[in-house]
């Protein structure tokens, strides 16, 4: 039998232990990239959706997200076109 993991639990809506290592690193990782993205400029279309690309679960074509934008892991975001 495998041990389920925290961020398993947190996706399945349980009670989970958010100070994991593994949901901190990621929760860090994704303030790191709203940063970044919210540094934009708007004349940064390319950087801005690369940043949303790399940030995100998914995201379609044509979208505009607005500066500022925060989130605490990113992965589970999916945006359609």
């Amino acid at each position: 039998m495998t041990a389920v993991t925290e961020k398993e639990k947190m996706l399945a809506g349980e009670l989970y232990l958010p100070g994991d290592p593994q949901l901190k690193a990621q929760r860090k990782r994704a303030r790191h990239l709203a940063r970044a993205y919210n540094l934009t400029d708007a004349d940064e279309p390319e950087r801005r959706a690369a940043i949303l690309n790399e940030l995100l679960g998914g995201i379609g074509a044509d979208v505009i997200v607005e500066p500022p934008f925060f989130c605490d892991y990113g992965s589970n975001i999916f945006i359609g076109d």
